[in-house]
């Protein structure tokens, strides 16, 4: 159920993933892509740019949130750095919020906020985590002391969440059906290879009318589906462009453009820059 090499444990068939220490932990950037990421920063500094343009800075007892889908690229990692993570599939983390999934996609997604401060409390976690996931003797009753364990800590960061400013600022009044529903869409649009569909598309696969979603949407997040199909189209192009050597042609085809001149000027639209040029920019970064 679980395997444990070089500080690095994998649970639960790969769903669960502990990283004792972020020092050597070889292509993590590559696998977290797939898992929503809590990363606690005991000592140094680490600047990260979220989502292809968002600066994100983690100190010393603060806790760094990518949600699953979202490009993280390293600008500064301190070399007294010291930091764990904790990295859960979307199947894990829906399973063990359950109605507070609400919580984490406003926070994630709506509000983009990635940092939790005075986390000093995550030191205590991070010991048990350590006795769950490193013991070399796995406890029988494994699989219900994980969810549990994940449970407490995400809750425990919703709590967080809701304490911050910008979560108590045009609180959600949304029905819980339209929180449903968007939380779907949003798995939706990370579930797809080719995220670049008419939102008439979405909305097929949600048996509702594109109108309808544009309604949820908007009373839910505030942006429209349009909005978030075209953030999560430029996430993957970010991805693709500062992570694979696939030609600008070929990172075209793969995201459903019709031709590498639209994809580039639908880029451009969005970054301000080429395709080329940000991966120049980009590609190669600490």
């Amino acid at each position: 159920m679980y395997t444990v090499d070089k500080g690095i444990t994998r649970a639960l068939d790969n769903e669960v993933i502990f990283v004792e220490s972020l020092h050597g932990a070889e292509n993590l950037a590559l696998t977290r892509a797939t898992y929503n990421t809590i990363a606690f920063c005991r000592g140094g500094r680490i600047l990260v740019e979220v989502g292809g343009q968002q600066q994100v800075r983690v100190q010393p007892g603060q806790l760094l949130l990518i949600p699953v889908g979202k490009l993280v690229q390293p600008m500064m990692v301190s070399t007294d750095i010291e930091a764990s993570a904790l990295l859960i599939s979307d199947h894990v983390l829906k399973s063990a919020l359950g109605n507070q999934i609400n919580i984490w996609n406003r926070a994630m997604y709506t509000k983009e906020l990635y940092v939790v401060e005075d986390a000093g409390w995550f030191n205590g976690i991070e010991q048990y985590a350590k006795t769950i996931f490193m013991d070399n003797k796995q406890p029988r009753l494994f699989r219900e002391m994980i969810y549990s364990f994940l449970r407490t800590i995400l809750l425990m960061i919703c709590e967080a969440l809701m304490a911050k400013e910008e979560m108590q600022k045009d609180e959600d009044n949304s029905s819980t059906h339209d929180k449903e529903m968007f939380n779907h869409f949003l798995q939706l649009l990370s579930n797809e290879e080719q995220k670049h569909r008419r939102v008439s598309y979405y909305a097929n696969q949600l048996n509702i009318t594109p109108k309808y979603l544009s309604t949820i949407c908007k009373r839910v997040s505030g942006k429209s589906p349009i909005r978030w199909i075209t953030e999560s189209v430029m996430e993957d192009c970010y991805r693709m462009l500062t992570q694979t050597d696939l030609t600008v042609k070929e990172i075209s085809n793969a995201m459903g453009f019709p031709n590498a001149s639209f994809f580039g000027q639908y880029f451009r639209e969005e970054a301000s820059v080429t395709p080329m040029e940000y991966r120049n920019e980009h590609k190669g970064m600490p």
